[in-house]
This record gives C-alpha cells, structure tokens and sequence, in this order.
C-alpha cells in the first residue's frame, strides 16, 4: 500500500471515529427515539471507519474471481442498513399521530411515497450514468452484471435515498443532515467506481465525499439539540405561552410543542417541521437536475449506452405518470373534501337559529340560511339583495365600517355591531351581528355574517329602563330621572348655574317644588285607592301646565317638582309657578262621588351666581318657609339684592333681616281654597 493510500485510510479512520464518538455522545441528552437514531448512526460512522480498514488490507474476493467483491465491501453495505434503521428511528419520533383518511386515500399515499422516492433516485442514477457510469462501462468492457457488481455500493445508496425519502419527510429537520449525508456517501462512491475497475486507489474527491459526509453526521445531534433550544428560547419569548418544548418520552412517538395540546398532531408537525409534500418536490427537483444534465450532455456531444438511458428514462416517466395520476386523485379526493366541508357548513347554518349570511366582498349576499324565515323572508329572495338595503338608514355608515374593517384587518377578528334590520312586513328588528372574513375551500373570499334577533331583549331593557326612571302610579319621571336630567343639561348647554365669570346663561334657569296641603289627612279620608287618583289627576294638571321642554317628575310621597331648561327669566319661571298653583286648586277633584278641593305649596329656586349647585338646598329651604306660614302660597328663594329677583307687592322688605332670611315671600299669589 503507498504512503497516500495510507494516509487516506488514516484520515478515513479518523474521521470515521470522531463522528461515531461525537454521535453517541450527543445522543445523551437525548431521549426515546431520537437518542436511539443518533446511536443507530454512530454505529454506521463505525462499520464506515471499519469499511475502510478492512478494503485497505484485504482484497479477497466473496465469490469466483470474476465477481469483484471483496469483504471489504461488506461493512459499507451494512452501514447503509443501519443508516435506514436509524432514519425509521427518527422518523417515529417526528410523525404527528395518525389522522382520519378518506376510503383508499391510505393506499394512494403509500403509491405516492413509492413513487417518489424511485423517481428521485432513478433520476439520481440517470445524471450518474450521463457522467460518470457510461464512460466507465464503456471502459470496462464488461457484461452488464458484472457491471452492476461493479455498482454495488452506488446503487444500495441510491435504493437508500429511494427508500428513505418518506421517513425524512416524516422525521422533518432532524433527518435532514443524516439525509445529506447518505447523499455524500453516494457522491464519493459513484466517484470511486472508475478507481475500483482500474484497480486504482481512490482520488481525492472520494475522500473529500467521504469526510463531508461523516462531518455532517457527527453534527446531527448538535444541530437538534440547537433548534431544540431556540424553540425554547422563542416560547419564553412568546405571551401566553403554555407549556415549553421537550423531547419526547421514552414510550412516546411525537414531541409536544410548547401551546398546543399534548398528543395533538399540529404541534407534533410543527415541531418535527415537516413540509406537505416535501417528498414530492425533492424527486422534482431530483428529475430536473437529471433532465438539465442529460440535455447538457447531448449537446455537448458525448456519447452513452442507449438501452440504459432509454430503460431508466423510460421508467422515470412511467414513475412520473404514475404519480401525476396519484396528484389528480388526490386533488379530486381534496375537491370532494371541499364540497363536503361546504354542505356541512350550510347543513349547520340552517340549523342554527341564528341567520347566516355570505357575501361577496361587496356586501351583496350570496347565500342566506333558513332562519331569515323567522323576519319573512326566504332564503332565494334575499340573494342578490345589497346588505345595505337591509339596515336601518341611521346604522348603514357604521355598517358599513363593520364590513371594511373585516375586510382589511389583517388578524381576522371577528366584528360585532349591533343595528337595526328591516324585515319584510316593514317592522325594524334589533340585532347582534358579528362580520368576519370567511373563505370555502377552493372558493373566492367572503364574508360571514351572522344576526341574532335581540328585539325582545331591548324592549324589555326599555321597559326596566322606564320602570327605574318613571313613577308607576303617575306615569312622571321619578326623583332619579330629575336629578339625572339636570346632570345631564349641565353637560350638554353649561354649568347647572351661572356663576359670576360664566360665559353665557345657564343651562338650567331654576326649580320649582310642589307640595300638596294637608293631603295626608284627604289620603285618610278618602282612602288609599282614592288618594292614588288623586296623585294621577294631579300630575295630569302639573303637566299640562308646564311648557314640553321643562320636565314634569314626581319627587316623592305627595310632592312633585319641575326642572325649568333654558333662557328662561325669573318672571316667567314666577309665572309657571302661579300656574301650578292655580291648577292644582281648581277646579276640584273628583275621586268617587265626592269632590274634593286641594291646595299646594310652591316654592321656586332660581339660578343663583353666588351658590352654584344648590338650587334643590334652596328650594327645600323657600318650601320651609311657606309651610311654616300655612301653605298654599308661592315662596322665591332670592335675596333683596340679588340682581332680578322678584318682589311682588307686599313682598317682605328688603333689608337685613330678610337677607338673613333667604326667601322674600310674593304676597298676592292665589291661595286656593279650603277643603
């Protein structure tokens, strides 16, 4: 043996040693399948390493002379069977659970995964044999089974790649670089085979082959156990992240991805990566290189055996055949999954009692399930119709903003809105809507719209919202609606009162409080039931006395009291008073067959520049006033200096004393007349 022999078969050695000790190591952080594959390699690195000792030294052949293989060669081969068993490992660890298939769609994946892998190694052969097997044939001068002896270690690589291309699709980016490296493998012995006819020893880019392929199998484990960590290190990142990325248990066949379910087949095939049809491309692309390498050597003038090239080429189309007739079933059986999908869905939609809708990105509704029956519509009338003719004129613009915003927002949320609807006998309907983006399989964009008819619960908040803000027996707003509306005017036109520095008048000009003379004493006599007529009638005079845009409430028990809005003076404020007291003392009553007179309080607060917010104060102390003094009279918060306030005649002088007071009394008001 020469020095370079040796020194190649040292290198080979060495190489061939540090990949098996670099692979058993870096299986133990591993577990289950995945550290048992790495292990698998580690002893297909050794029978490499030993391949090389034993083709160095030895040369005696297995059979008769004529067959060329020696025991060297045996190492090598058992190599490549340990190589598989290991790729069988890591393709049990990556594949996701079993899914549901259609009747027969077992078999054709099966023919498919057949047919792909004979394609791509069948086209891996073809540019051999362009390149480097036809001329060495040539060379040889031998019979085709000799020949094929002569091949031995390039076609059980191939027969490899042929066979394991669904396991490395399976496994995913753990089987990538033992993949590569069953490729190297292949490289450097279709190279070797030229030496191994002339006897001579192997080149240098056999040993470079060789060595490229031990380097990428002894980086196998790191390169798992480095996209293992960045897994983690992206779920920690991730918000709202569950669970963290692990390997999988001795006893267990898929890894968990961190947030998805344990056991559920999407997080296994996101973890192990795998590709939807990875397989099929990489004999695609296998077919191409072989097509671009035959036509390069066509035109470039070379020569090859013709049978060989016809027969591969020959059944490589047939393979290709055979699989595109494999896509077209597959398309159909996706095809007829769609339309199940479909009917399924307008199966579920017209069950549901809520109405569904889909429209094209343009609002007009293509299809409308049956529960539009319940607002009198059939399910053919109201295709072609706009969606917008549906709504109610005041809620198309947000209706409208509804659409585009499912439309154009990029994360898919789904919309909700609610509007109003027209149905078909003219009556509007609430509803709660929700508009998302919706797509059927193999169909163009739309939207998905869904309403649910909520009428019955807006009139029943209605109905509790007039109960909590109305009095029952009067049919007035209440003491809440009262102080809520003064609130409320404040906000919309300015300060309840105009203070010194306000710009402009008060929203609220004043307040007046009526309160009913002696009624306990008619409720007694009368009777509750006659006392409750009463209060009706009153109430009635109170609101028609007063102008539509002052409010009118109860403020409780036999009082009541009015909000005056606006620009109002104090005359005319003083004046609605006069009125209420007038209306509430003639003419009398009737409550059964008695007639019964009543008389009332008044007392009037009005927007004061020196005590902003404390109209109902000053109106609860004018009412003190006047009952002390026996009623039936109207009383005016004001003091005498107080700019436009009222004094009427024989109103109390102006002076200290009725500053300290608070209230100047209006003599001359009506008093009504006894009962």
């Amino acid at each position: 043996m020469s020095p370079a022999s040796q020194a190649g078969t040292v290198v080979g050695v060495v190489a061939a040693a540090g990949a098996a000790a670099s692979l058993w190591w870096g299986s133990e952080p591993h577990t289950g399948p995945v550290r048992r594959a790495y292990r698998w390699f580690a002893i297909a690195a050794a029978l490499w390493g030993a391949g090389v000792i034993v083709g160095g030294t030895l040369s005696v052949p297995v059979g008769a002379a004529a067959v060329p293989l020696s025991f060297g060669d045996l190492p090598g081969l058992l190599a490549l069977a340990v190589m598989g068993a290991g790729l069988v490992r890591l393709a049990a660890a990556g594949s996701p659970p079993a899914e549901p298939v259609l009747p027969g769609r077992g078999r054709g994946r099966v023919a498919g995964q057949v047919a792909d892998g004979y394609i791509l190694a069948s086209a891996l052969f073809l540019a051999g044999w362009v390149t480097l097997f036809g001329s060495a044939f040539l060379k040889a001068g031998t019979g085709p089974a000799t020949f094929a002896v002569e091949l031995v270690h390039p076609l059980a690589d191939l027969a490899l790649l042929g066979a394991s291309l669904h396991l490395v699709t399976a496994a995913g980016r753990r089987a990538v670089l033992p993949y590569l490296a069953v490729l190297a493998i292949t490289v450097s012995d279709s190279l070797a085979v030229d030496a191994r006819i002339s006897g001579d020893h192997p080149g240098l880019g056999v040993l470079l082959a060789g060595a490229a392929a031990l380097v990428l199998l002894a980086l196998a484990p790191r390169a798992g156990r480095v996209k293992l960590a960045s897994a983690r290190v992206r779920d920690r990142l991730r918000p709202g992240t569950a669970a963290t990325v692990r390997e999988p248990a001795e006893d267990s066949g898929a890894p968990v991805q961190a947030g998805a379910a344990p056991g559920s087949g999407a997080g296994a095939a996101a973890q192990a990566g795998v590709v939807p049809g990875a397989g099929t491309l990489a004999a695609a692309a296998a077919a191409g290189v072989a097509a671009v390498v035959a036509v390069g050597w066509a035109l470039a003038g070379a020569s090859a055996d013709r049978p060989v090239v016809a027969a591969v080429a020959g059944t490589t189309v047939l393979a290709l055949a055979l699989r595109a007739v494999g896509l077209v079933r597959r398309d159909n059986s996706a095809a007829w999954v769609w339309r199940e999908s479909g009917r399924q869905f307008r199966d579920l939609a017209d069950r549901t009692s809520d109405v569904v809708l889909l429209c094209d990105l343009g609002g007009v509704i293509r299809y409308a399930s049956r529960a539009v029956a319940g607002y009198g519509y059939t399910p053919a009338s109201l295709q072609g119709t706009p969606l917008a003719d549906l709504l109610h004129p005041e809620d198309r613009s947000g209706g409208t903003r509804a659409v585009r915003k499912a439309v154009t927002d990029a994360a898919e949320r789904v919309g909700r809105y609610p509007c109003r609807v027209r149905a078909a006998d003219g009556t509007w309907r609430h509803v709660e809507s929700t508009v998302s983006r919706y797509r059927e399989p193999g169909g163009p964009p739309q939207l998905l719209v869904t309403a649910r008819d909520v009428s019955a619960q807006v009139t029943l908040r209605r109905q509790v919202t007039h109960l909590t803000f109305h009095d029952g027996l009067t049919g007035l707003p209440n003491r809440a609606y009262l102080e809520q509306r003064a609130r409320d005017a404040a906000r919309a036109g300015g300060p309840l009162d105009a203070g010194p520095d306000a710009a402009g008048p008060p929203a609220v000009a004043g307040v007046i409080f009526v309160d009913l003379d002696g009624f306990t004493a008619v409720n007694a006599a009368v009777g509750h039931s006659a006392g409750d007529l009463l209060l009706a009638q009153v109430a009635r005079r109170l609101r028609a006395a007063v102008p539509p845009q002052d409010t009118v409430a109860r403020w409780g028990g036999d009082e009541f009291a009015v909000l005056v809005e606006g620009s109002v003076s104090p005359e005319e404020i003083v004046d609605i008073a006069e009125r209420l007291a007038r209306g509430v003392a003639s003419p009398p009553y009737r409550a059964g067959d008695r007639d019964v007179s009543l008389t009332a309080s008044v007392a009037v607060a009005l927007s004061h520049p020196d005590a902003a917010g404390h109209m109902w104060r000053n109106a609860d102390v004018a009412m003190a006033r006047v009952k002390e003094q026996g009623g039936g009279r109207v009383e005016i918060f004001a003091t005498p200096d107080e700019p436009g306030s009222v004094n009427g005649p024989g109103a109390a002088p102006a002076g200290p004393g009725a500053a300290a007071a608070g209230p100047a009394a209006v003599s001359g008001q009506p008093r009504a007349a006894a009962r």
